[in-house]
């Protein structure tokens, strides 16, 4: 039996380890080992996620600083090393690309332990962006590299990997995204509903990106204050984004404004419940984006690229930046979806977006390993 290691720190990349984990562990020919980095205190997996896919059993777990990004990657490094050198894997898959994912494949790579990256060769060409390193590092020490979408390919076999290396498997995110709605079943959200049915626009910001000074806050406001009066805003408040508003003294204006509704963070199944009956995601994040091309809801991204162009070239995602122009411009044309169809009229799911990658990577490991 071939004892694989998975491992993954932060929510993107468990969202892309539990269902690859759920195959392997429904073929008797594998034993997957399961390793999560989370910060001190944090949960290193939510527990629906973990009921879910099967993954309430013994994990190891390696413990971040709340530190500098170098502080974690070296609790990364140390953690993942001797829980390595202690199951001594016959290959450890990487999911992500944080931290967390970029200790476990440097170390791997340092044990001379074959690794797969999963979700290998997305690209946003963002040097500023630390994953975007991440992302480049962990593909040069894999040695096995499933893909997305074609895109990872072509990124992949450019920078000189070896195309009998690379493997097509599809986007284990719609896995997840299948796995936790089947779940859930195909009910309404649960607790009473924010806002009826694709009457309100859902808006995800990241506190520590482009929204973390108060100029773009200050746009968001007044965008908000525009549309509020024709859309109902839903706005979950993640970690860290209350405390953002409260520091530039700007609490009040979001939150006592018509229209909008700040919510708690919601499970991440309820999230999806409610991307899926949005009528739009305004976001300045990479969460998300497959999720609303497989749903059919348009996404304005304010950034100005992203890893994956899928979302974009055939998906509903658009990147209209810090843009307050192109962003109002993108929502009246959703709102007043006569006038102009250039999102919507163009999208479909991308190839192997089907919730069977999983399938996919278990069968190409099952030559390979």
């Amino acid at each position: 039996m071939k004892k694989l290691l998975l491992a993954a720190g932060g929510k993107p990349g468990t969202l892309l380890l539990a269902p690859l984990y759920k195959a392997l562990k429904n073929r008797k020919a594998y034993h997957p080992v399961v390793v999560l980095a989370a910060p001190h205190g944090a949960e290193p997996i939510s527990r629906e996620l973990a009921a879910s896919f099967g993954l309430g059993e013994a994990r190891h777990i390696v413990t971040l600083p709340v530190g500098t990004a170098v502080e974690q990657l070296a609790a990364a490094l140390t953690g993942m090393e001797k829980i390595m050198l202690s199951e001594k894997p016959d290959l450890v898959l990487v999911c992500g690309s944080d931290n967390a994912a970029f200790g476990a494949a440097v170390t791997a790579a340092k044990l001379g332990l074959p690794v797969a990256a999963v979700d290998a060769g997305l690209r946003s060409y963002e040097r500023s962006d630390a994953e975007e390193v991440n992302r480049v590092v962990i593909d040069a020490m894999a040695d096995f590299h499933f893909v997305s979408e074609h895109s990872g390919e072509y990124n992949l076999i450019n920078e000189g990997v070896s195309d009998e290396k690379v493997f097509f498997a599809g986007n284990l995110l719609i896995d997840s995204l299948v796995g936790l709605m089947e779940e859930s079943g195909n009910s309404d959200v649960p607790s009473e509903p924010v806002a009826k049915p694709k009457k309100y626009a859902l808006l995800l910001l990241d506190p520590a990106g482009r929204f973390a000074a108060k100029e773009p806050l200050e746009m968001m406001l007044r965008l908000l204050k525009e549309i509020s009066d024709k859309i109902t805003i839903v706005i979950p408040l993640v970690a860290g984004l209350d405390a953002l508003l409260q520091q530039h003294g700007m609490g009040s204006a979001f939150g006592e404004m018509e229209g909008v509704k700040m919510i708690e963070p919601p499970q991440h199944a309820t999230l999806l419940k409610l991307l899926r009956d949005s009528l739009l995601l305004l976001t300045d994040i990479e969460e998300m984006q497959s999720e609303a091309t497989v749903m059919n809801v348009p996404c304005l991204t304010i950034m100005e690229s992203s890893a994956r162009p899928a979302t974009i070239e055939i998906g509903t995602n658009a990147l209209v930046s810090l843009d307050e122009e192109e962003i109002r411009s993108r929502i009246h044309d959703i709102l007043h979806p006569g006038t102009h169809k250039h999102i919507t009229s163009r999208s479909k799911i991308p190839e192997k977006w089907d919730g069977a990658a999983a399938g996919r990577i278990v069968a190409v490991l099952d030559r390979v390993v």
